[in-house]
Order: structure tokens, then sequence, then C-alpha cells
């Protein structure tokens, strides 16, 4: 598999690389030189023979300049044309149930039966139904329908020769595969992916609706929308209606989903807060990858380490120091709260020199505070099952009495759209599946951060040129800040181009190109991979041949006709495909059973 399927990173996240600012930048820099020098030639001789001011000229080269300048920036940029991956190696019915033991949860077997013309979701006794698997049953849904609205002929029941076609297929947060030590050591050998000596291989393809791992550790897995209405639900209704979808068009009083764009809040990029900017959930992170990750104990990494401290030590610096000492074992976001508590600390210092400094000169003048370089806080946590505001859990409120600044305040869309520098931490699933895609478009530059997932948005992306990188650990935040304000045009140029791309996406023609990528592609290829059934040995059929393989744990859950979305029926009554709300405390689903958009703030 290439690395359009298996997710092979193309850049390390280092400042050594920065592809827009090489050859691209040495051209910017010479055109608008050899132009200024090629009208200086035209108009020496009229110079020679008349009389001119210096300044005049000088001020009029400084000016035609800047239009060149001007000019040159304002030039889209060329978009690369899509490049679509080789066809995936032919596999069958042997292939799907070898790659079904990988897996703990949330993965189940879609497949068309032509004598009844339905797609049959299938999901296996052997593997737990979480409440999370909601997300797998709107991949079943939806990827029926759109078979049907793709492939037409080849389900079609008055054709004849149309054999069944069984699909595998993911879900949940991220991969739900039973984690080994060579998983955790995120391995390239993990799985077989050599020839059975017949000709197969030994998984089956994945077409897997969540986050997927960078690194191809599943080589047959295939990165798809993200199954909620803002990525699924609008990649569905492409299919069907052809247009696109509200969450992708602009803001507008009419369209309340939309992207917000500069012009959409009437802010420009120099006129933005120069802050690292953040509100989101406190999530869990990647658990069964990183399990030793956590949040703070308030307790123990704090309280006991200030009150070992000496009693001339102010608490907040303490406290912070403290924080600090365990940044190693926090969870990203809560390491975005301690960057956030040192930079609060450093700004509280330099306010207090620069008034101190005022005082001493007996200057009236009154002195700004200084602002802290970043702003990553919570606004809400999972408690009870229900998504509640930090300022109403005493434990994050502690904190705030230590000067850990982790209750933040509510910031809508628009309002974080006024701030230079965005980050979209990752979450449960090791991204976040809305704050990328809505970040992008704001008129501020996006920090995105790389860590062992990605979403299939994410292939769109290139860093230093719609992006700035930031290491799955945030050990290069200040780096990057730093970087970003030093180079204020480069930054722009990101944004800009970050900008662009969103646009594009919000028409017909550039929503059409993802869609034909990142989801008829790979439909079309695993409907043309599927080796059926051989009808002549034994007589048997797809049914049949489960058995005899041993499947009979594979037991039909849902029935859809895939003629419409809702055109479903479910054929079992022990499990929920709806999700449900306020669960018991203490219970998986107070994390799995959350709204997949974490960055809300609602």
């Amino acid at each position: 598999m290439n690395a359009a399927v298996n997710g092979i990173a193309h850049n390390n996240g280092t400042m050594t690389s920065h592809p827009k600012f090489s050859s691209t930048s040495r051209i910017r820099q010479i055109l608008p030189v050899a132009s200024l020098l090629l009208c200086m030639t035209a108009c020496l001789p009229i110079i020679l023979v008349s009389d001119f001011n210096t300044d005049d000229i000088y001020n009029q080269f400084r000016v035609m300049k800047r239009k060149i300048i001007t000019t040159l920036e304002s030039i889209p940029k060329p978009t690369p044309r899509i490049k679509y991956p080789g066809p995936i190696p032919s596999y069958s019915l042997v292939n799907v149930m070898q790659t079904l033991p990988l897996f703990h949860d949330s993965f189940g077997v879609l497949v068309y039966d032509p004598p009844s013309d339905t797609f049959i979701a299938h999901y296996s006794t052997k593997i737990m139904w979480t409440p999370g698997c909601h997300k797998l049953v709107m991949a079943f849904k939806n990827t029926a329908n759109t078979l049907r609205e793709l492939f037409s002929d080849r389900f079609n029941p008055n054709l004849n020769g149309n054999s069944e076609l069984i699909l595998a297929i993911g879900s949940g947060d991220y991969p739900k595969v039973k984690f080994n030590n060579c998983l955790l050591e995120q391995r390239g050998d993990c799985f077989p992916t050599e020839s059975d000596g017949e000709g197969n291989i030994v998984m089956s393809p994945i077409l897997q609706f969540s986050s997927v791992f960078r690194r191809p550790l599943l080589p047959t897995m295939i990165a798809m929308p993200l199954p909620q209405p803002n990525h699924l639900g609008c990649f569905h209704d492409w299919s069907v209606h052809h247009g696109v979808c509200s969450n992708f068009l602009p803001r507008t009083p009419k369209n309340p989903k939309g992207l917000v764009f500069g012009e959409t809040i009437g802010m420009r990029y120099h006129d933005l807060i120069p802050q690292i900017v953040w509100r989101g959930t406190d999530f869990t992170y990647l658990q069964k990858m990183f399990p030793s990750l956590r949040r703070p104990n308030f307790e123990m990494d704090v309280v006991l380490k200030t009150q070992s401290s000496s009693r001339w030590v102010d608490k907040r610096l303490a406290a912070t120091a403290a924080m600090r000492e365990v940044y190693s074992t926090l969870v990203p976001r809560w390491k975005g709260v301690v960057w956030t508590a040192e930079a609060e600390r450093e700004a509280e210092r330099a306010s207090k020199a620069s008034a101190r400094k005022s005082w001493l000169k007996k200057s009236d003048v009154y002195q700004q505070q200084v602002l802290p370089w970043c702003n990553i806080k919570f606004a809400s946590a999972m408690y009870m099952g229900s998504n509640t505001r930090v300022s109403e859990l005493d434990y994050y409120k502690q904190f705030e009495e230590y000067g850990i600044p982790a209750v933040g305040e509510h910031m809508s869309i628009e309002e974080l759209g006024q701030y230079k520098y965005h980050i979209d931490l990752g979450g449960g699933g090791g991204t976040t599946w809305s704050g990328t895609l809505e970040k992008l478009a704001l008129p501020g530059v996006l920090f995105h951060h790389i860590t062992p997932t990605k979403d299939y948005l994410h292939d769109m992306l290139e860093a230093w040129v719609h992006y700035i990188p930031i290491k799955a650990d945030l050990s290069d935040l200040r780096e990057k800040f730093e970087w970003a304000e030093a180079h204020p045009h480069k930054a722009k140029t990101i944004s800009d181009n970050a900008t662009r791309l969103m646009k594009k996406l919000g028409t017909a023609k550039g929503f059409e190109e993802m869609f034909r990528k990142y989801y008829e592609w790979p439909l079309r290829q695993v409907v043309e991979a599927y080796q059926p059934v051989n009808q002549q040995v034994g007589g048997s059929n797809w049914r049949e041949a489960l058995l005899q393989m041993g499947g009979d744990h594979l037991r039909p859950i849902m029935q859809c006709d895939g003629y419409y979305n809702h055109g479903c029926e479910y054929l079992v009554d022990d499990i929920d495909f709806v999700v449900r709300r306020g669960p018991k405390k203490g219970t998986e689903s107070a994390v799995e059973n959350t709204p997949a958009v974490e960055e809300t703030n609602e």
C-alpha cells in the first residue's frame, strides 16, 4: 500500500524543512529586484538628460517595489493535482475473517446479499459492543446508501451475475485493535503483508471511519470520512444531492453551522491578538497507546510539592514549577495548561518590572499589562456522562487557587477567530475532528498537533504550507510561537494558504475532488478488488462459506436496503444502536458516549 492508504508521514514536524519558503521565497525575492533593475536601466537615459530629485526617484522605486511584492503575494498559489494511490490487491471472505480477530470492538462486516438485494451489517459476538459503536452504525448506514448511489449497476438485482460484496468496516475514535507490544512500539512489521502463497494478502482492506494510525501499523487500513455530520454526513449528502453541505460554506446568519473566515468577523491577520489560544474539553488521549499519560492529581502533584517548598516561595510559582515536574506524564491538553501557567507567571513578572520602572522614572504613562504568549484552558469536561462547564467543577477550581489556569471562559468560534495563533490539540482519538477543519478557515494560523494518529483530511495538508507543525508532547510550542512572531509575513502566508484551501473545499469543484479521492475512490477499489465466493465449489454461497470458516459468531444486527440513508431495520434488540445519554459514573460510556465534536464548548 502506498502513503495515501497506509498513512506514511510526509514530514517530521521539524523547523529545518520549510518547503513553502525555500525555492518559492527565492523567486519572490529575485523577481522584484530584477524588475527594479530593468526599470532603472530603462529610465537611466531619461535621468541623465533631465533634472531630477534623488529622493523622489528613490521613493518611487520603493513604491514600485512594494507594488510588485504585493502583486506577487496576491497571485493564487497553484493547487497540486490530486494523486490517487494504486489499486488495492484482491481479497476475499477469507481475508476478512483473518482480519476480524485483530479488533476488540467497533469493527464489523457489511455484506451485500444479491438474493434479498439488501446490505446486512454483522457484528461478532466475540467482541464487545460499546456505546462508541453508534459511530460504526452511522458508517454502516451511509456506506450502504452510498454504494447504491455510486455503483447502481453493481447492486442492481435485475442484472444477472452480480455477486455478493463483503466489506470490513471499523469506526470509533481511533482503530479499536488489540494492542500488543509491537503496536505500542509503533513498529511497521506488526501484521503480515506478504502474500499467503495464493496471491491474496492476509489482511483484507479495512474502511476505517475514524482517526487512523499515522504510521502504517495496519497497512491495509484506509482513512475514511469521520462519522459525524460535518464529515461523513457531508460526503453522503454529496453522493445523493451533489451539493456542498452547509458545514463547508461560509458562516452567515442563515448558515450558523458554516466556517468562520476573516471577512466573516471583519478581522485581518495583523490585527489579531498575538497569543496561542485553545478552548475545549478535558478529554482522554489515546488511552490504549499511552496508558501512562494522565490528568494531574491535585493533592499529589500540586499540594504536597508546594507544601514542601520554602515558605518564602510564592504559592503560584511553586505550583507552576510542580506542574512542570510532572509535565512528561500528562496528556497533551494538560501539557498546554502547564505552558499557559508558565506564560502567565512570565507575563506577571514582566508587568511588575515595567510598572516598577515607570515608578522609578516617576512616569505618568500607563503601562499596559504584558500579554501571556499562551492561552490554553479548558471550557468543559465530561462529568457523569454530560459535557459540563469546568467552572462548575471543584476539581478544576482548586487548580485555579494555586495559579494553574485550568478554567477557561467559553469562547465561540467567532471569538477564537480574533486570535492570531490556534492549536488543534488531540483528544480521545489523538486528533480533533472539528477543530482542525474550523481553525484552518480562521484568519489566524494553525499550530497543527502532530500525533500518532491522523484523519483523512490531514492528507490534504502540508506542513509549513497550511500549518505550523507541533510535536505530540508540545515540547516545541514556545519555539514555534517565537518563530511565527519573528516571521509575520511567512506566518500570514501559511494562514492565507489554509484559508484558500478551505474556501476551495466550499466550492462544487473543490468538494467533488475531495469526495472522489477520500470516499468514492476507496469504495470503488474495495468493490473491484473483492473476489466472490466460488459457487462452483460444493455449490456454496457466502453464508455457507462463512459457516464453514467458523463464522457463526458473526450475527446479523442490521439490514439496509441502501436506497435511502434511513432505510434500515435493526435485527436484534439486545444492543443500543444509538448513543445513550447520562451513563453511570465510572463506566466506559463516560468517555465513549460523548458528542464527537470536542471543541464546540457547548
